[in-house]
Parts: structure tokens; C-alpha cells; sequence
């Protein structure tokens, strides 16, 4: 499946949030959405996912063969939007007291044929093996009121797994997490990209994983589309002072790679 985002804009009552953003997204990449914070970009994923209208623009993919279709169309129902797209958000909320193993078979409800009869034995053997893969199998009986905040992310992250959906939109998914589980999920979803071809578009904030991990980066602000392109070649010092307001050195690691640090200000010292 391949995915395209054309001149997509949207309005808040007294805000213009999103002024003409388009974006095309492959099978097999995995994409970094930057940018200050109020710049649009959680914004831009709901309308993507169909959470928000767009005030003008389309949002169009396609599945096995190459013509795209529009998500609006009728016989693309919300059942068929969540079998492509799955979501972390950048805040859960739960309205219920669930367990972990619970809410990750909620990842499998786009794919029920019969939800009055309940979710078949593969689909609970799939939320088992993504427990596993995500290390949270000892949390599969505890209430998600009762996690952590990362535990609670990684709950999040399996039941979007569990999806199997094509595109996986991440919300600031490691926000919550260490920097070993951070450094996990990031590994997890390049697997994802080169072995399964998902299409993943993140939203982060930490630019060296960006730079490690994603094979393009985007920067959004004042909800325009500023910059786009390989780590290599956007992350540069202009580009980050604009975007930020900032002033940082950048240093290639080992594998050539961009590493951003920024540079504090000089001051007097009494």
C-alpha cells in the first residue's frame, strides 16, 4: 500500500493549523515528522487517519495495484480505514479499566468477520506473540490503570501492532519510554519497514534517533512543510535554526550519520 497526502489543509476556529501539506509515503520507508511543538503535526496524522476533516486536500492510497483511491469514498468504511492505518496517540486515555492483554486484542477488532462472536483463536495468538515481542507478556493480566508510562506506551505500541495494518502513525510513541526501550521501538519498526514493507510515519522529537533510524525526515512549522529529504542531506545547522531557533554542531558517528548537539550559549561568569 502506498499512501498520498495532496494539499491537505485544516482550520481550527481561529487558527490556520495546516496550510497545504502534501506528502508521498512508500511501502518499506520509515519517516521522521519534526518540528516544534504546536506545529501541526499531531494534527496532520488525525486528518490523515480521518480523525479531523481536512478543510481542503485529499488523503488517497493504494492497495494492491497502482490507482489511488480517496479514503472519503463510501465503500471505504472505518473498519476498512483501521485495517490500513494503525495509531499510537501521543496520550492514551482509557475511559476503562482494561487489562494489557485485553487492549491489545483491540488491535484485532478491524479483522473480526463476526464481533458478536468474538475474537478466534489466532487472533488471540497474535496479541500473545506481540507481547512477546515487545517484552510485556508479565503485564498481560495487570490493569492498564496500574502501568507505568512507558509500560503504558508499550501497551499501546503492541495493540497497534496487533493491527497488522499497513501504515503505522506514531504520535511521539518513545516519548514515554527510556532510552533503551526508545532505542528498542525505533529497532522494531526499521524491522518493521525492511522486512514487512510497512509504511511508518513518527513523530519525535529526539533528532538523533530521527537521524539514526528514518530514512527521510520531514519539518513541519507553523504548519507548513519547511523541509524534506535524507537525514544526510536536511540536518544541517541553518536548517535546525530556523526550525528551532536554535544554534547546533553537527558531527557524522561512525556510519556517517548525522549527530546533532546543541550549543549553549556563552555566558559571563561572575
Amino acid at each position: 500500500m502506498a499512501l498520498e497526502v495532496q494539499s491537505v489543509s485544516f482550520s481550527w476556529p481561529r487558527r490556520e493549523a495546516l496550510k497545504s501539506v502534501s506528502l508521498s509515503l512508500k511501502p518499506g520507508e520509515f519517516v521522521g515528522f519534526l518540528g516544534p511543538n504546536g506545529s501541526g503535526k499531531s494534527t496532520f496524522l488525525k486528518n490523515i487517519l480521518g480523525f479531523l476533516k481536512p478543510s481542503s486536500g485529499r488523503v488517497l492510497y493504494s492497495g494492491c495495484g497502482e490507482i489511488l483511491e480517496e479514503f472519503s469514498d463510501a465503500k471505504n468504511s472505518r473498519s476498512e480505514r483501521s485495517r490500513r492505518l494503525a495509531f499510537v496517540p501521543q496520550s492514551p486515555a482509557f475511559r476503562a479499566a482494561f487489562t494489557v492483554s485485553e487492549l491489545v486484542l483491540m488491535g484485532r477488532l478491524p479483522h473480526l468477520k463476526d464481533r458478536w462472536g468474538g475474537y478466534s483463536p489466532a487472533d488471540k495468538q497474535k496479541a500473545v506473540n506481540v507481547m512477546e515481542m515487545l517484552g510485556i507478556t508479565p503485564l498481560a493480566e495487570r490493569n492498564v490503570m496500574t502501568l507505568s508510562g512507558g509500560e503504558i506506551q508499550k501497551a499501546v505500541i503492541a495493540r497497534c501492532l496487533a493491527q497488522e495494518a499497513d501504515v503505522l502513525l506514531l504520535d511521539e510513541a518513545t516519548s514515554g519510554l527510556d532510552l533503551n526501550h526508545a532505542i528498542e521501538i525505533m529497532e522494531l519498526m526499521r524491522k518493521k519497514a525492511d522486512e514487512e514493507n510497512k509504511i511508518i510515519l513518527a513523530v519525535l522529537h529526539d533528532i538523533n534517533l530521527a537521524s539514526q533510524y528514518c530514512d527521510r525526515i520531514l519539518f513541519l512549522k507553523d504548519g507548513s512543510l519547511r523541509y524534506q529529504g535524507k537525514p544526510s542531506e536536511i540536518l544541517s545547522e541553518k536548517v535546525l535554526e530556523d526550525i528551532y531557533g536554535i544554534r547546533v554542531a553537527i558531527h557524522p558517528d561512525e556510519n556517517g550519520r548525522p549527530f546533532v548537539l546543541p550549543r549553549r550559549e556563552a555566558r559571563n561568569v561572575y
